[in-house]
This record gives C-alpha cells, sequence and structure tokens, in this order.
C-alpha cells in the first residue's frame, strides 16, 4: 500500500542534519510498492552516504530488515534504526547484526548529538541520551532522553526534500494538502494507541511559530490546504483560541482539517475554527457500545459524541468519523451497534477499521496475558487496521467475540450501510421528510439506478459529477469548500 502523508518524521530528522551541516537524502520505501526492493537500494547506493538512517512501524519493519542487510554489506557504513518499533522493541531491533545505533523515543535531539560524535570520530557514546548501541557485540541501552520541552527550537520539517507531488494527500476539492504537526503528546490512555515517541505530556508550539510555517508552506510550496495530524488539535481551549486568532490576524488564506475529542469542542470554539479556515473536524468515535467503548479507556460518552457532531455541523465544519469493530468483547449486537450509531450521525465521511493490537499498546498487553506466547514477528505485514471496502480481509489477530469471516464482513456491511443512511439525509434535506422518504425509497429500485449509471456513462448528468447513479445523490449533502 502507497505511503498516503509525507513521513513528516523523517523530514523533521533531515533538517537537523541539515543544520549540521549535512548533504541529506530522503527516501520512502513506501512510496512506490510496485518498485522492486533492488531498484530502491540501488538508489539509495548511488547516493554513496555515510551514514543511513531507518525509521519504521511495526507493520513495515520486517521490510526495513530486508533492505538493511545489503545496504549494509554494499556500504559497510553505520545504520541507525528508530521510530515506533525500534522504541517498542529496542532490544529486538537492535539484535539484528546490521543495525549500529537506535534511537529510542523522541528522536531529534539523540539524532543531533549522534550526528556530531560520528562526524568527530567520537566513539564515547555513553553520554547521548536516548541512543542504544553496540559495544563489544553487546548491547549498551543509555538513559532515557527527557521530552524536548521547547518544540519551537526546532527547525520546520525539510519538505523540499521530498517528492511532495507523488503522495496521494488532497484535500475534498482536489487539490494537494500537507501535514502539519503544531504539538506532541497526548495525555490519554486509550488501549489501541501507542505513546512511545512523543508521549503523554501535552506540549505545542507557539502560534507565532506555527504561523511562520503555514506561511513557509505557502509561499514554498504552493499549497493552501494543511491537515494537523496532532493527536490532539482541540485539547487546549485557551491555546486554540490564541492560535485562532493568529490565524484570524495574519489574513491565512488556507483550508485546514484537524483530530478533535468530542468532549474537547463547543460551538463557540467551533464557528471561531470555521472563521480561521477550519473546514473537517476527525473524530474518534470508536464504538457505538458504551461499555466497549468505556473498556478502550478513551473517556468519552456516545451522548458527547452526538452533540459534538450536531455542533460541528452546524457550524459549516464537516465531521469524520472513526469507528473500530473487533475490539476486545465486540459481539455481533455491539457492532451492529456501532454500525447503527455510524449511520445515525451527520457525518461527511467514516472510516472503519479492525481493531489490531500492536506492541507497545495496552490491547497488546491484555492480548499476551490471555494467550501466552504471542509475540512479534514478520507475519506482521499482515496487519490491518484500514480497509479499502472494495473486498473482504483477512483479520491479524482477532479478539472479537465473532469468527474472522463474520468480521471481515461486517466491515463492508458498515460502509455500506453508512453510504446508504448519508445518501437517505439528502433525500430528507432536499425534499422535506415525507417526499424525501418517497424519493429515497424510489430511488433503490434496481432498474431505476442502472438507468441512472448508463445515463451518468452517456454524460447526461454532468452537472452532478459526482453522481454514479440516481439514487445515488449523496454529494447534494456534501459541505462545499468555502
Amino acid at each position: 500500500m502507497v505511503n498516503n502523508y509525507p513521513p513528516l518524521g523523517l523530514a523533521y530528522l533531515a533538517a537537523v542534519a541539515e543544520q549540521e551541516g549535512h548533504e541529506v537524502r530522503v527516501h520512502d520505501f513506501g512510496l512506490r510498492p510496485g518498485v522492486p526492493l533492488e531498484a530502491e537500494i540501488a538508489e539509495v547506493l548511488d547516493f554513496h552516504p555515510a551514514l543511513v538512517g531507518f525509521t519504521s512501524m511495526t507493520t513495515s519493519h520486517h521490510s526495513v530488515e530486508q533492505a538493511a542487510g545489503p545496504l549494509k554489506a554494499e556500504l559497510g557504513v553505520p545504520l541507525v534504526i528508530g521510530g515506533p518499533h525500534a522504541t517498542t522493541l529496542p532490544e529486538r531491533t537492535l539484535g539484528n547484526p546490521h543495525f549500529d545505533f537506535l534511537v529510542y523515543g523522541e528522536g531529534e535531539e539523540t539524532w543531533r548529538e549522534l550526528l556530531r560524535a560520528l562526524a568527530a570520530g567520537d566513539e564515547r557514546y555513553e553520554y547521548i541520551q536516548g541512543l542504544w548501541w553496540k559495544q563489544d557485540g553487546h548491547l549498551v541501552r543509555n538513559a532515557e532522553r527527557p521530552l524536548i520541552p521547547d518544540l519551537d527550537a526546532l527547525p520546520f520539517p525539510a519538505r523540499h526534500l521530498l517528492e511532495i507531488d507523488r503522495y496521494p494527500l488532497y484535500a475534498p476539492n482536489g487539490e494537494r494538502m500537507l501535514t502539519v504537526l503544531s504539538s506532541r503528546g497526548c495525555p490519554y490512555n486509550c488501549s489501541f494507541c501507542f505513546k512511545g515517541i512523543v508521549g503523554r505530556t501535552y506540549r505545542q508550539r507557539s502560534p507565532g511559530n506555527i504561523v511562520a510555517e503555514l506561511r513557509q508552506i505557502v509561499e514554498q510550496y504552493g499549497v493552501r490546504h494543511i491537515y494537523f495530524i496532532d493527536d490532539l488539535f482541540t485539547i487546549n481551549r485557551r491555546r486554540l483560541d490564541a492560535l485562532m486568532d493568529a490565524f484570524l490576524a495574519e489574513g491565512l488564506d488556507i483550508r485546514w482539517q484537524c483530530l478533535g475529542r468530542v468532549d474537547r469542542v463547543e460551538p463557540a470554539i467551533l464557528e471561531k475554527m470555521y472563521r480561521a479556515g477550519c473546514r473537517e473536524i476527525h473524530f474518534g468515535v470508536e464504538s457505538g457500545n458504551p461499555e466497549i467503548l468505556a473498556a478502550t479507556a478513551k473517556h468519552i460518552r456516545l451522548d458527547q459524541v452526538e452533540q459534538a457532531v450536531a455542533w460541528t455541523e452546524a457550524a459549516g465544519i464537516a465531521a469524520k468519523g472513526y469507528f473500530m469493530l473487533g475490539l476486545p468483547g465486540d459481539t455481533e449486537e455491539t457492532m451492529q451497534q456501532t454500525i447503527e450509531l455510524a449511520a445515525s450521525l451527520p457525518l461527511t465521511e467514516a472510516m472503519f477499521s479492525i481493531a489490531t493490537p500492536f506492541p507497545g499498546t495496552r490491547l497488546w498487553d491484555d492480548l499476551v496475558r490471555k494467550r501466552p506466547g504471542t509475540e512479534y514477528g514478520a507475519d506482521f505485514t499482515r496487519a490491518y487496521y484500514y480497509t479499502s471496502y472494495k473486498a473482504e480481509i483477512v483479520p491479524f489477530l482477532n479478539v472479537s467475540e465473532v469468527s474472522d469471516e463474520r468480521l471481515s464482513q461486517l466491515i463492508l456491511e458498515a460502509r455500506r450501510r453508512f453510504l446508504e443512511a448519508k445518501a437517505r439525509r439528502v433525500y430528507l434535506k432536499a425534499f422535506g421528510r415525507r417526499l424525501g422518504a418517497l424519493l429515497w425509497g424510489v430511488s433503490r429500485w434496481t432498474p431505476l439506478r442502472l438507468l441512472g449509471r448508463a445515463l451518468t456513462r452517456l454524460g447526461l448528468f454532468r452537472r452532478f459529477r459526482h453522481l454514479k447513479t440516481i439514487g445515488d445523490a449523496a454529494i447534494w449533502g456534501q459541505t462545499p469548500a468555502r
């Protein structure tokens, strides 16, 4: 699967390396999945680097190990590994003979100090906090590094080293979108979430620093659509107010979206966010069953979900919901409750994923206690949490109370049910409840839908360019770009 988002973490590390005076390239092995690994490695070899750094998720680490061997053999230079997988399983990761160093946790300052030590030929690595390394064949673990307190001190990500135009990240109007991180850390401890890199301590960049990066993006890359990928963009009301004031005062002509919590929004701030350019908020809802939801330790209620989505819609901002099927304890009944909740909410989009325990999460720890002997292996390349909804997928480490086959079917059923409910809401809004319900029922008539597809292919419904059938009128209800 192609990487949809530019690797912001690597771009931060690349910017630090450039600050230290090094020539840097970023090579994303996940950007072109059809290219053979040998060809990807050849491009790295052509650069003749004096140092190679890797980052990986647990799902991609097996591929990283496959690339590390040939690069080590051909180049003979130090190899550094960091990222979520390395931080979660450091002993196992650095036990690979091809890796020389491991950066544990938040990496920028550890990376900076390692670069300086290597450039100076100083092999006394004991003082570098956050570094794991090898000495005489043994693993050495240095003290952990405290989280970076001042995020404004970091350089802006080196986006000029990324193939920006190749990433399929687009705004609703089809224009290119880029990601920005305005804060780090999340104080919550959801069972499915990994906090090993940025921690649970919430740290924020100043409004002025964020605005400066946004101006750089607009001026250097011509991009005016931004996705703030903070774990919790809306967590701090005072900070959010100040940031919106900065956006409005600077007259930033941008449109943006963010992640939010349903218990951290209210009408006044949502209206202000809209005026400052916000057009979409993504809410993690997870489950429509109160007991299953409570077990995730997300600490939200279903009434808060309904209220937040309604407030967001009223402010003119599109709401997207994230839902999980297959959580521990999930049954056919509880998952149907989740599907019905998603269908009942006025969401512009809903994403359904299969709950997957990953090392470093409480979900994983609970699984290991219940199934002793469970451990990481190369088969994690089959781990799914996202589906394209085009075909059934095989769940990986199913922790629910239903079979793999049924869980796979429910994901597809959830998507169909949501889209049907969304289209029906459009009819009711456009024609009123009674007439809208009647027209909706007529629109589901199979012969009429087939006729609609044929007429659309002939271009007779060109003005409704997103309409695939007469009955599929969901586009009428989409929030237009403003």
